[in-house]
């Protein structure tokens, strides 16, 4: 894990509850089911690799937004 992808580890880590990847038409969002927000990473790889994190850790996955 880098450095970067270290930073977003609240995602997966419980210190905030409702994190999920959701499969959109562009593409996977991280979005909070609880605050009804997305998360914008700009960098591509980075994003990547924390949605990788994210299902590593077992976040849920979801076909749509709730």
């Amino acid at each position: 894990m880098t450095d970067a992808a270290e930073e977003y580890a609240f995602l997966w880590n419980g210190t905030e509850e409702g994190w999920a990847v959701v499969q959109t038409d562009v593409g996977e969002t991280i979005y909070n089911s609880r605050t009804r927000r997305a998360l914008l990473i700009e960098d591509d790889d980075l994003a990547g690799q924390v949605i990788q994190l994210m299902r590593e850790h077992g976040c849920p996955r979801l076909d749509s937004i709730p």
